[in-house]
C-alpha cells in the first residue's frame, strides 16, 4: 500500500505541474494564491440575499414562467456540530421537539401548496438535506415521509434523495429507517462519511468511525438500496497527502456508486459560521498548505477516473450518470425552480429567489407558520442581469453552457456577453468552444469555482481583491504580450 501511494503522489504531482499553477497565482488569479476558496453553489450567491418576505415569491404567479420544480426539505437535527458545517443544526434534540418541528413542516407544507393554488406540489426531484434527514426516529420520519406525499406530487419524479448520517442506519431503528424510505420511494442516499480515517473523524467531531461506515453501507444494501453515494472533504487540518490518498484508494473499493468529494471551506456559505472559521483564525499554521490542498485535489480526480468514477457533474463522481443527484443537476444545470421547507431552506419561483430563515432558534420559524406565512425573511428578485449569470455561471461550472439553450432562456449570445472572460480563459487552456456548447477543459474544470466566480456581478464577488480577467487581459495588452 505503502508504495501504491507513493506512485499515485509522484504521478499526480508531474500531471498537475502541466497547470503551472505558479503562473495564475503570480497574476492574480487564485485568491490568496489559493489558500482562499469560495464554492460556487448558486447564483446570486444565498449569503448575499437582502431581507424580504413571502410576498414577491407568490406574486402574480400566473404571470411569470415556472421552470420544472424540484422540493427541497431541510432537517436541520444532528447528533453532533461538526466543525465544518456552516448550516443550521440542533444537536441531541429530543423525540418531543423532533415532533414540534415535523408538526410545522407538515403545516408549510400545506402553506405553499395552497398559495401555489395546487392540490399537490408536482415535481421532478427531491432532495431531504440538513442537518441529518434521517434522525427523526423510525416513526417520525414515517410521519414525515407520509406528510410530504401528502402535499406534494411525486408521480413524475426522477429521483428521491435523502441525505444520511452513518450511525442513524445502524442497529434494528437504522434497519427500520431504511425499510421505510424504501417504502416510500426514496431511491438514492447520500451517507455523510466526510472520511474514511478515524483520526479526521475525531477532529471533524463525527459521531462515526469508519466501522460503523461499512456497516451503514452494508444495511443500505440490504435493504435493496441500488444508489449509494458517500461525501468526503479533503484539505482538512492535520490531513496528510499520503492519508488522503489511502482514503481515495479505499473510496473507489467501496460497494457504492459514486461520491462526492469536498474541499474544506472555510469562508462561511450558510447560516451559521462553522467552528473551523475560528480554528483557522486561532491556529492557521495547522491547515493543510495550498500546494498539497490541490495535490489532494487531482489525486481525487486521477484516482477516480482510473478506477471508474468519472466526473458527471463537477466534484461528483459516479459510475454511470444517470445515479448522480438529479435534484443538483436540474436546478444547477437545467435551472428549474425549487420548493424548499424547513428552516434555512431556499426556494426559486419565476425568477424570485426566496430563503428560509435560518436562526437556530426554531422557534422563529415557527412564528412565520404561525402567523399563516411560510418562513421567508430573505431573498431577491432576479434581475436581467442575474438571470443572464446565472444562465450562464451554473451550467458552465457543473457541465457545459448550451448556447441554443441560454440563447432561448435570456436573448442573448453567451459569446457576445462575455466575450471578454472567454477570450481571457481560451488563452489560458481552461475553456473550449465549438458550434453548440461552451466547456471547461480539464484545467478549467479542476479551477471551477474560481473560473466561475469571475462572471459574477463585481456586487457578488466573493474576493472583490482579486482582478477580474478583463482587465488580467488588458493589462497584458497593454505591456504587449
Amino acid at each position: 500500500m505503502v508504495a501504491a501511494v507513493s506512485q499515485w503522489i509522484g504521478r499526480a504531482r508531474e500531471e498537475l505541474g502541466r497547470y503551472d499553477i505558479a503562473a495564475l497565482q503570480d497574476m492574480g488569479f487564485l485568491p490568496g494564491r489559493g489558500e482562499k476558496f469560495f464554492p460556487v453553489i448558486g447564483y446570486p450567491p444565498l449569503t448575499m440575499y437582502g431581507d424580504m418576505n413571502e410576498d414577491p415569491l407568490f406574486a402574480d404567479l400566473g404571470q411569470r414562467h415556472l421552470d420544472p420544480l424540484s422540493g427541497y426539505l431541510h432537517v436541520p437535527f444532528c447528533p453532533t456540530r461538526c466543525t465544518y458545517c456552516h448550516w443550521i443544526t440542533k444537536t441531541r434534540s429530543g423525540r418531543d421537539e423532533v415532533d414540534v418541528y415535523i408538526d410545522y413542516l407538515e403545516r408549510e407544507m400545506d402553506l405553499y401548496r395552497r398559495k401555489l393554488g395546487v392540490e399537490k406540489i408536482a415535481v421532478k426531484s427531491v432532495l431531504w438535506g440538513g442537518g441529518t434527514p434521517t434522525y427523526p426516529a423510525p416513526a417520525q420520519l414515517e410521519r414525515l415521509l407520509r406528510a410530504y406525499h401528502k402535499y406534494f406530487d411525486l408521480s413524475a419524479c426522477s429521483q428521491f434523495s435523502v441525505e444520511a448520517e452513518p450511525t442513524t442506519l445502524l442497529g434494528e431503528e437504522g434497519r427500520e429507517r431504511l425499510r421505510i424510505m424504501k417504502d416510500y420511494g426514496v431511491d438514492r442516499i447520500s451517507l455523510g462519511v466526510q472520511s474514511l480515517n478515524d483520526e479526521v473523524l475525531r477532529s471533524m467531531a463525527r459521531a462515526h468511525d469508519h466501522a460503523q461506515t461499512l456497516q451503514s453501507i452494508a444495511n443500505m444494501r440490504a435493504a435493496g438500496f441500488d444508489n449509494i453515494f458517500i461525501d468526503l472533504i479533503f484539505g482538512y487540518p492535520g490531513q496528510t497527502v499520503e492519508q488522503w490518498t489511502a482514503e481515495m484508494l479505499a473510496a473507489v473499493a467501496l460497494d457504492i456508486e459514486g461520491y462526492q468529494l469536498y474541499r474544506l471551506r472555510i469562508k462561511q456559505h450558510g447560516d451559521r459560521p462553522a467552528k473551523i472559521i475560528e480554528q483557522h483564525q486561532r491556529r492557521p499554521q495547522q491547515f493543510v498548505p495550498v500546494e498539497d490542498v490541490l495535490l489532494m485535489k487531482y489525486l481525487g480526480i486521477m484516482l477516480s477516473e482510473a478506477h471508474g468514477f468519472h466526473e458527471y457533474q463537477r466534484r461528483v463522481f459516479a459510475k454511470k450518470p444517470q445515479l448522480i443527484s438529479h435534484y443538483l443537476r436540474d436546478w444547477c444545470c437545467a435551472l428549474h425552480d425549487v420548493v424548499g421547507v424547513g428552516v434555512s431552506s431556499w426556494s426559486n419561483l419565476g425568477g424570485v429567489f426566496s430563503l428560509n430563515i435560518g436562526d437556530h432558534d426554531l422557534n422563529k420559524y415557527y412564528a412565520y407558520i404561525d402567523g399563516g406565512r411560510v418562513a421567508v425573511n430573505r431573498g431577491r428578485i432576479r434581475d436581467a442581469d442575474d438571470d443572464l449569470r446565472r444562465s450562464f455561471i451554473l451550467p458552465l461550472k457543473n457541465s457545459w453552457v448550451d448556447k441554443a439553450a441560454f440563447h432561448r432562456r435570456t436573448g442573448r449570445q453567451a459569446t457576445q456577453v462575455f466575450a471578454a472572460e472567454l477570450a481571457w480563459f481560451k488563452a489560458q487552456g481552461m475553456i473550449v468552444e465549438d458550434d453548440s456548447s461552451i466547456r471547461l477543459t480539464s484545467k478549467g474544470g479542476f479551477f471551477a469555482d474560481e473560473v466561475a466566480s469571475q462572471f459574477f456581478n463585481p456586487r457578488y464577488a466573493p474576493f472583490p481583491e482579486v482582478p477580474r480577467v478583463a482587465e488580467l487581459a488588458g493589462q497584458r495588452a497593454s505591456a504587449g504580450l
